[in-house]
């Protein structure tokens, strides 16, 4: 039986995105994704103009799954309990999580230096994690648990802090770096943000 088109186009941005958490984005071509789908060239190029747009596709609809998945998953919690698993889930070298997923990111971090299309995708991403980050601290000052903060300025330092252990972790991973890397960020949002 013949899959339906948005089965079929769904399939190849998956196959396309798992590809790039295991190569690295640059480093996938047009041919390994049909032979790991067993399709040919001519269903990537009906559905996607060129392997750009292909790209950018596949990354957008990875990157949403992955921030839909944090917050179904973290829905019910309260906001410290929230920051908390957003700490120790962010960043390389949680026990769990591939290192894929940080090739995959690595990968379009370099793009995003070179190409505006792919820095738009990446600042789309960072705007929808910084607002889902400010919507947990919010959710916390209103139930009493955070103090009252500056929000957009706390969710900026927070995403540096992350990011900067994230770099570092990448190069030096380790338990300990990982353990001591959540504890200094989990101690900058208990002095920033506890009553």
């Amino acid at each position: 039986m013949k899959e339906s088109r948005e089965v079929l186009k769904a399939r190849i941005l998956d196959g396309a995105a798992a590809l790039f958490k295991e190569k690295g984005i640059e480093k996938v071509t047009t041919r390994e994704l049909t032979e790991r789908l067993s399709i040919s060239r001519s269903h990537i190029y009906y559905y996607f103009s060129d392997w750009q747009t292909l790209c950018i596709e596949a990354l957008r609809r990875f990157m949403q799954q992955d921030l839909d998945q944090f917050i179904a998953d973290t829905d019910n919690l309260p906001p410290a309990k929230k920051l908390s698993v957003l700490i120790e889930n962010y960043l390389p070298g949680t026990p769990g999580t591939p290192d894929a997923v940080w090739q995959l990111y690595g990968s379009l971090w370099q793009l995003a230096g070179q190409e505006a299309i792919y820095a738009e995708l990446v600042d789309t991403f960072i705007q929808k994690w910084g607002d889902f980050n400010a919507a947990i601290i919010n959710e916390g000052i209103a139930e009493g648990a955070f103090r009252q903060v500056d929000t957009v300025r706390v969710v900026r330092q927070l995403s540096a802090m992350l990011n900067g252990y994230a770099d570092h972790l990448i190069i030096y991973p380790s338990e300990e770096k990982y353990r001591e890397a959540v504890d200094d960020v989990q101690a900058f949002i208990d002095f920033t943000l506890n009553v």
